[in-house]
């Protein structure tokens, strides 16, 4: 599938919410982000939504400085997010969710019913007990647990490091967890 057909399909899953992505990434924003899925989503605001980032004012500026100055960075806890979240739902600006674990995902589809029921998730490091999707997706036990709740809640989870990757579907790896 080309990659604008996945934007119509995802678009038309999320309910025309325009939340472009949802997306795990343990490094959060970093050069791969900036110069490949922000470009090929058209990002416009990206919400990083991670309690420590948020609660550390350097980690805050450094996320801030990350990003060109035509966009917009935050770094929000999970209760800061849920509004912006919200927000962002209803407005024709093209937003990235950001987190490093599903985990979050499921804590804000728990105060956010009408998240968009979709989760990329990408580059996830290999970390002692982890189990590999991918060279370079790792998921914990609490991790995969978490992809597989979201899953029985009927959102689309998938994994793929970049645009242009095959894209690996939830229930093709479940069963190594």
């Amino acid at each position: 599938m080309t990659e604008l057909l996945m934007f119509i399909d995802a678009k038309v899953r999320n309910g025309g919410h325009m939340i472009a992505l949802i997306r795990c990434d343990d490094r959060l924003i970093h050069g791969q982000c900036m110069t490949v899925i922000v470009k090929e989503y058209d990002i416009k605001t990206i919400l990083v939504v991670d309690d420590m980032t948020a609660s550390n004012p350097i980690l805050k500026s450094v996320f801030a400085a990350a990003v060109p100055s035509n966009m917009k960075a935050r770094a929000l806890t999970v209760d800061e997010a849920v509004p912006k979240i919200t927000a962002a739902m209803g407005n024709e600006e093209r937003t990235l969710v950001l987190m490093k674990s599903p985990e979050v995902y499921c804590k804000l589809l728990e105060r956010i019913p009408d998240l968009p029921k979709d989760l990329n998730v990408g580059p996830m490091s290999n970390r002692k007990g982890s189990t590999e999707v991918n060279p370079s997706i790792h998921l914990m036990p609490n991790e995969s647990a978490a992809c597989a709740e979201a899953a029985d809640q009927g959102v689309h989870v998938w994994f793929r490091q970049v645009p242009g990757q095959p894209i690996i579907e939830w229930d093709s790896v479940k069963d190594r967890f």
